[in-house]
């Protein structure tokens, strides 16, 4: 691709290129939408939004003794409250790991192996996750491991092989008379130290034609997404060293305002970028409101990625280089920090047992509340201990 490096000169505009923005997005900039149009004669459908709300808790129970009575007790009693996972004791190491990440407690229901739990967590051999590490993260809210502080859920997995990224297109700055062009798409990754699949956005950006910016924006979600109760978005993202932006809108207007995160990269290295909705910038036609009310996650209407000459409020982008660029994005995900006791023990063992297992926790140097009961004690009884206890 040929570099465009100065901002007076002139090059040809593109009206194809023009015309299959505004009919991929059914808008015309300062005009309106006839996206209404377009699905009543079917040539565009509506995109639907998801409720992800992070009012629930969610706990994961462990343990080789789990009785059919018990876990349908539990999952009456905090259906309402708390999403339930339950964890077998035959699962491998790994899937151990993977199940117990997302949580934000961990109940260890009459384990007679609680050291063995800890020794099979310790010989993991995941590539990406330190088993003893994830396990003092969890017992212990003021870890250094930032990755096991807070739980995530993915929204858009571009890693995941039935990933559709049919609502994401190219938004450049065609529609103001430029000439930048980007695209957007799937990559199957060529080792192992990538994600197995990426979504890359990359093209080419210039300043010709008073233009700067090239981008990949979603369709509007009718309805919006719902991220109530989420402290922001995690991007995991390859860049090549340019400064690019994230941003949310509030409203399905075309014009409408935006929200915005700018982010550096640094070249060929993975990277995570965590985004806080509280710091997410107010902006309309580039320049920033201050006194506009922060970003609502209970209605999300759009994501857009952005690699542009400006800013807002006219400052430049201090590592801005027109010409080629590529910005390979492997999740995009809500988080929000753990809640609650994150290690609980509801323990009707025999005493020998139980000082077994509290000699192996505290071997571990791991943190933990014991909740102990009488063996006799009625799977009601078990199950109001465990939910006064989780709340």
């Amino acid at each position: 691709m040929a570099n465009s490096r100065t901002s007076n000169s002139r090059t040809r505009w593109d009206a194809r290129r023009f015309l299959q923005t505004l009919g991929y997005f059914g808008e015309v900039p300062f005009l309106g939408s006839f996206r209404w149009l377009q699905q009543w004669t079917g040539q565009n459908t509506v995109v639907s939004g998801m409720t992800m709300t992070a009012s629930k808790k969610r706990v994961a129970i462990m343990g080789d003794r789990l009785s059919t009575d018990l876990l349908s007790a539990l999952k009456m009693k905090l259906a309402s409250t708390m999403e339930l996972t339950v964890i077998r004791p035959d699962v491998t190491r790994t899937e151990l790991i993977r199940l117990v990440r997302p949580v934000d407690t961990v109940v260890l229901l009459d384990s007679q192996a609680i050291d063995a739990y800890l020794s099979g967590l310790r010989k993991s051999t995941s590539k990406d996750l330190d088993a003893p590490s994830f396990w003092q993260a969890l017992s212990e809210p003021n870890t250094r491991v930032k990755q096991y502080e807070r739980i995530e859920q993915s929204v858009f997995n571009f890693a995941d092989p039935t990933c559709d990224i049919s609502a994401w297109g190219a938004l450049d700055d065609v529609v103001m008379g430029g000439v930048s062009e980007g695209s957007f798409f799937l990559r199957r990754a060529d080792n192992a130290d990538t994600p197995s699949q990426c979504a890359v956005f990359t093209g080419n950006v210039s300043t010709d034609n008073s233009g700067g910016f090239s981008s990949v924006r979603t369709q509007n979600f009718e309805p919006p997404f719902d991220f109530s109760g989420w402290t922001g978005m995690r991007l995991w993202v390859k860049g090549d060293g340019q400064r690019y932006k994230f941003i949310l809108r509030n409203s399905g207007g075309w014009d409408s305002p935006a929200y915005i995160y700018s982010f550096d990269t640094v070249a060929d290295k993975w990277q995570e970028v965590c985004i806080s909705f509280e710091a997410m910038v107010p902006t309309f036609r580039a320049k920033s409101v201050p006194d506009a009310p922060k970003l609502d996650p209970q209605k999300v209407f759009s994501f857009q990625l952005m690699l542009s000459k400006f800013e807002y409020d006219k400052r430049l982008n201090s590592s801005f280089v027109p010409g080629p660029f590529e910005l390979s994005v492997a999740d995009i995900s809500l988080y929000r920090p753990r809640q609650g006791t994150p290690l609980l023990w509801l323990s009707a063992e025999e005493t020998e047992v139980r000082n077994h297992n509290k000699a192996a926790l505290e071997a571990a140097s791991l943190s933990y509340r014991l909740i102990e009961m009488d063996a006799a004690a009625s799977n009601e009884a078990r199950v109001e201990r465990l939910v006064e206890a989780l709340g």
